[in-house]
This record gives C-alpha cells, structure tokens and sequence, in this order.
C-alpha cells in the first residue's frame, strides 16, 4: 500500500501557511500515520519556521524539501508565494533522506555523502531516488551521474533543481530541520516501488545542425568557428534567450535543451545554463506557447502509457523547467490546466518550477537531465500476496 497527501497554502504567514498545508495533506492520508514528507517552498517563506512547525506535527518524521521557481499542487495547479507539502504513508515502502553538501564544487562526494546517508536509514533495497539539488552554480550533470555511481547507472532516479524565483541570488535545500544550500537533498523510496515517466518539451530544431568548436564549460565561444551569438544573428538578426539551443548527445533518445542566460557583445560568447561539449552538434530550438502548453499533456498521456495498465497510480509529481514558466508568463496556469483531465482529482499532485530536471526521457528508461522540459512521474505499488 502506497497512500500520498498533498496539501497547499498561499498565506504570507509562514506558520499559518505550513499548519493549513499540513492539515489538507493529512486529511488526505484518511487516518494513515505519516512516513515522509516532500516540501516545496517559496523562496520568501520562512524555512526555519516551517521546519520547525513540520518538526513539531511529525517528530520523527524525515523532511526533504527546496525553494523554488513556483509551485504546484492539484486540483489547485499553479501556485506562487505557496507551500506545498506532500506526505508519503505505507506498510510495505520506506523512505528515508540524505543529504551532501558541496554540490557546486564536489559533486561526486555532496551525492556519494546524500545516497549513503538515506540508504544507511532501510534494510530494504533502494527503488527510487528523488533529487533535490541546489540549482544556481551547480553542474546538473555531474550530479546525476554522482547519483548514478552511488546507485547504479540505470537506477531510477527524478527530482528538479531548486530555484528561487529568477532572482538567481541563492536557493535553499532543506533536510528535517537543516537548511543549507550548495546542496544535494534526497528522499529515497524503498520497496515494492512502480513508477513511469514521460517528458516533453514542446520545442523543435531550427534549420541545419551546427557545430560547437570552443567551448568551456558552459560558455560557448565559437560554433562553426564563428562567435557563437553568429549563430542568432543568422537565424534571428539579434539574440534571444526564448530560442534554446537543442543540444544532441550520443547516449539520450532526443536532443537535451540548453537555454542562454546571456550573450555577451564583445566576444559573442553565449553563456549557457548548463555545459555542453567541444564538437557537440546544436541547432536554435523554437517554440509557441501553445505548443510548450501541449507540451505538459504530452508528457503526462506518455507516463500513463507506460504505467502498468492493471494499476492506478497512487500519485503523480510533475517537474517543470523555469524557462517554461518565464516564456509562458501569464498563460503558465494552463500547463497544469492541460492536464487536469487526465490526473482527475482522484490522485494527489505536487510538484515546482525548477533549475533542471532530471528523469528518464522514456518510460523507465535510463535517468538524465533536461531543461525547458515538463517531467510527469506516476508513482504507485506492486501487488503484494
């Protein structure tokens, strides 16, 4: 038995907030003692009080959360300025939490650190993993695969990096009452586990492919040996940072999206948000609003495809980019509005507007990162005798 309560609140009091988020999460549950609970949180709210209000109502309980780009909660959608807590309750899967400091620096220890941490808390066998890492500075892939060497390299693993509202000032990882950032924050489940995922991001390449000739990092200096914001010039006659780029990579199904946080005039150099490699072949990514809408309904009808069709899933978490959100602007309230039907009010949601995603670009396939792209997880249980 898998049982999930979310509940949500949008007062400006943080104890309020955390107190009415809690009591909608546990009416949800029906009665069912608490073994987890998932936080998302506004980058305003006070953690120190949330965490200690979580502490008080589930002593005992382990806590993993972040602040982020926006939240979401079903039936009510998008949410801004909220808190959203997600409550786990089973007889037959534990959960149990981690957490590594480093992640900007020292990737592979801040997860290594993370993973043993949650793993040292169950007997039972690890079935999934998800990532809260922090979000500004960090390399989301070096992380992942960080995750991977602790856990395996097809080990199911999703999550979203934290945000704090475009600010770009600082995120925050939580874990029961600590609070730091430059950090990687787990929940792992452990048990009878079954999950599905779909992603999609909407957008599609632009023209011909192009090479990347001078790069470091996340600063693309040359593509096609010319100064990489050339490239907009051709395509668009000045720079945009609505117009991704889609990066191919020999081990993913599709193209990864790199959005550019800045262009600089002098040099041409594009500065990314995430790293690409020497020789990798980019195009300029396009897409309408309505089709970043269509986007999340795509993501969510692929997760339900591949969600064992004698079972119903027991929740669904959703992982949305914070480049989506800023393109969508005022029309953000439909990506969740696109899918309503589908997920029905039957099943609890949660999710936030993230840094970076992470999730299989398949059903269950191999975990890996994404950006501008709607990530759609079911969760639910196998059938015990």
């Amino acid at each position: 038995m898998l049982k999930i309560g979310t509940g949500w609140s949008e007062d400006s009091d943080t104890a309020e907030a955390t107190r009415d988020a809690l009591k909608l999460a546990q009416d949800q549950l029906g009665g069912q003692p608490a073994k987890a609970a998932m936080v998302f949180a506004a980058i305003d709210m006070d953690l120190e009080v949330l965490t200690r209000e979580l502490a008080e109502a589930l002593p005992g309980v382990p806590v993993a959360g972040c602040t982020t780009d926006g939240e979401v909660a079903g039936p009510e959608g998008f949410l801004e300025d909220s808190v959203v807590i997600t409550l786990f309750a089973s007889d037959t899967v534990d959960f149990t939490v981690g957490m590594g400091a480093g992640a900007i620096g020292t990737p592979a220890e801040a997860t290594a650190d993370a993973v043993n941490m949650a793993k040292a808390a169950s007997d039972k066998e690890p079935a999934l993993c998800i990532a809260l890492p922090e979000g500004l500075g960090t390399n989301i892939h070096h992380l992942l695969n960080g995750l991977r060497d602790q856990l395996g390299e097809d080990f199911p693993i999703v999550g979203g990096a934290a945000g704090d509202q475009l600010r770009f000032q600082g995120t925050r990882q939580f874990m029961n009452q600590t609070i730091v950032n430059d950090a990687m924050v787990v929940l792992m489940m452990h048990g009878p586990v079954i999950y599905s995922c779909g992603v999609a991001t909407g957008y599609e390449p632009l023209g011909n492919r192009h090479t990347i000739t001078k790069v470091e990092g996340a600063t693309v200096y040359e593509i096609d040996d010319r100064p990489a914001a050339d490239l907009y010039a051709d395509y668009l006659q000045q720079p945009s940072i609505f117009y991704p780029l889609a990066v191919y990579e020999e081990k993913r199904q599709s193209f990864v999206l790199s959005s550019p946080l800045n262009f600089d005039e002098e040099t041409g150099a594009i500065q990314l948000v995430n790293p690409v490699e020497n020789a990798a072949q980019v195009q300029l990514a396009t897409a309408t609003r309505d089709e970043i809408v269509d986007a999340a309904r795509t993501a969510v009808q692929s997760a339900y495809a591949g969600f064992p069709s004698n079972r119903t899933p027991d929740a669904a978490l959703f992982f949305s980019c914070a480049g989506r959100r800023a393109t969508l602007g005022t029309r953000t309230a439909e990506e969740y509005e696109s899918i309503a039907d589908i997920v029905g009010e039957a099943i609890p949601t949660s999710g936030f507007y993230t840094y970076g995603e992470i999730g299989p670009d398949q059903p269950q396939g191999r975990s890996v990162t994404h950006t501008n792209a709607f990530l759609a997880v079911l969760l639910g249980t196998q059938e015990t005798a």
